[in-house]
């Protein structure tokens, strides 16, 4: 029993969630859809759709607003929300390989999660770095990568600011 006087908020309970801090998150002030002007993926009922015909069937609305997309905004700001960062010689010899992980990787994840986007692919020697404009993207692409090719994998998260970063490296 709860002391008299002590009252256990809603938060506590798990009636309210807490609002999202993330200065990326869409704030749609209309109930109708829009379209983002850039990639052309639609939001609809909070939500992003890239399939037209997914969309429609389950809108059945007219797209009237025009908006810059939380990934595509990303880009254009150039603040990734996740960093992947792959080394050693091994990836020098598996390259290919490697790249074709990362970009299936991204394309599952992108069905299910329109945002979920890499946004730049470096590589300087046996070192290759990817950008991308969800964590969980980033985290993913390591893991994936993890599971076929072996090697050390970490993760480095800043939860304050909804960034990771994922090393993973193989010499042989």
């Amino acid at each position: 029993m709860t002391p008299r006087g002590h009252r256990i908020s809603m938060e506590e309970k798990g009636q309210r969630a807490t609002r999202s801090t993330d200065v990326y998150h869409t704030e749609a002030t209309s109930k109708q859809a829009a379209r983002c002007s850039r990639c052309k993926a639609i939001y609809w009922n909070k939500r992003w759709y890239l399939d037209e015909e997914q969309f429609s069937v389950t809108s059945r609305g007219v797209i009237r607003h025009s908006i810059v997309c939380p990934a595509c905004q990303r880009m254009l700001d150039n603040n990734p929300a996740g960093i992947a960062t792959f080394r050693g010689d091994y990836l020098i010899q598996h390259e290919d390989e490697i790249l074709n992980t990362i970009k299936n990787t991204e394309k599952k994840s992108r069905m299910k999660n329109p945002l979920s986007r890499i946004m730049e692919v470096v590589q300087e020697g046996n070192v290759l770095t990817i950008s991308t404009s969800d964590d969980k993207l980033a985290q993913k692409i390591g893991r994936d990568v993890f599971k076929a090719h072996s090697g050390d994998l970490q993760y480095l998260w800043s939860h304050e600011h909804n960034f990771v970063r994922v090393l993973w490296s193989r010499q042989q």
